[in-house]
């Protein structure tokens, strides 16, 4: 993810380090700079819901090629997918049904989007939903004593609860931690480590959608990786859970935020945090034993191999 900057860069990280600890797959650089910039120029305009014009035989022809990619960030994977393999296979995360190209065997985050690009019919594509996950061990979790912020939300900031809790916070002394605006971006932490150590604090984190934040926008509700970082942290959410998500779990892991008394709500779950201790640590469980980004990856490396028809296969991770 060398073309990404800011701190859920170090989960697709975290992903790609994942792919290799715990698989025989290789990693191989992604494209030459030249290459790159041929490539940005005159191929990436052209492409709608296929891969590259072009298929070169012989190289890499016994070879399954596989990328994890953000959004539409195919010129990382350039100079290896245009070579014939056995398969070619993405892990896409926050692809939209805006989209405009899609690469081959795609894993999509989104569900919606999945369902959205099956739909198109593209010759030899099939499209599999494959849920964000965590490395829960890259987070922390404090005593629940110990934890002395309030209500945190990190972000994408929700301006309808966020203008109603701004002045309440301050008026009842609720340590409430949010996003300071900075121009067109909302920056609150330096880096990772700033923000696992404040979700290790946090006894409340609000966590919606994006088709809450910004329903203008976004019209697909998906799971995100922020509600695994605060139930790997031990924080209780408060906000909204997609369809999705409860789905993964067989329950709704979030209190549901009330749009009719979120304030009188949100100083209920302070004054009673604890009553919701057993409902944290049944996230925390069931998120380490069932949503890793381990779990994700035995999943697409079995779906890769009935693909093929094989039972163990020689892979290949593109950086």
């Amino acid at each position: 993810m060398r073309h990404k900057k800011g701190i859920h860069t170090d989960v697709y990280e975290d992903f790609e380090s994942d792919i290799l600890k715990y698989t025989d797959w290789k990693a191989v650089k992604g494209s030459m700079n030249i290459l790159e910039r041929v490539f940005e120029k005159y191929f990436l305009p052209r492409l709608k819901y296929r891969t590259f014009p072009f298929d070169l035989p012989s190289l890499y022809s016994n070879k399954i090629l596989f990328a994890s990619l953000s959004g539409i960030e195919y010129i990382k994977i350039f100079q290896h997918y245009i070579f014939r393999s056995k398969i070619k296979a993405v892990y896409q995360f926050d692809s939209w049904t805006h989209d405009n190209g899609i690469n081959e065997n795609a894993f999509i985050s989104i569900k919606k989007s999945a369902e959205y690009f099956n739909s198109l019919n593209i010759p030899n594509f099939q499209a599999y939903w494959m849920p964000e996950a965590i490395t829960s061990e890259r987070y922390q979790a404090c005593d629940y004593k110990a934890r002395n912020i309030d209500l945190l939300q990190y972000g994408r900031r929700w301006e309808w609860l966020h203008e109603k809790l701004m002045p309440f916070c301050q008026h009842i002394k609720i340590n409430y931690q949010f996003p300071k605006e900075s121009g067109n971006l909302k920056r609150q932490f330096k880096d990772r480590d700033e923000l696992v150590d404040a979700l290790s604090k946090t006894k409340l984190a609000i966590c919606v959608p994006k088709t809450v934040t910004h329903p203008k926008t976004y019209n697909l509700p998906t799971v995100t990786t922020r509600y695994f970082e605060c139930m790997s942290s031990k924080c209780l959410i408060l906000g909204h859970a997609p369809e999705d998500l409860i789905n993964l779990f067989g329950y709704n892991p979030v209190v549901e935020i009330d749009y009719s008394a979120p304030l009188d709500q949100l100083k209920y779950l302070i004054d009673h945090y604890t009553d919701f201790v057993p409902l944290i640590e049944r996230n925390y469980k069931t998120t380490k034993e069932k949503h890793q980004w381990k779990n994700r990856i035995n999943d697409i490396s079995n779906i890769i191999c009935n693909h093929c028809g094989i039972a163990t296969i020689e892979k290949a991770a593109i950086e």
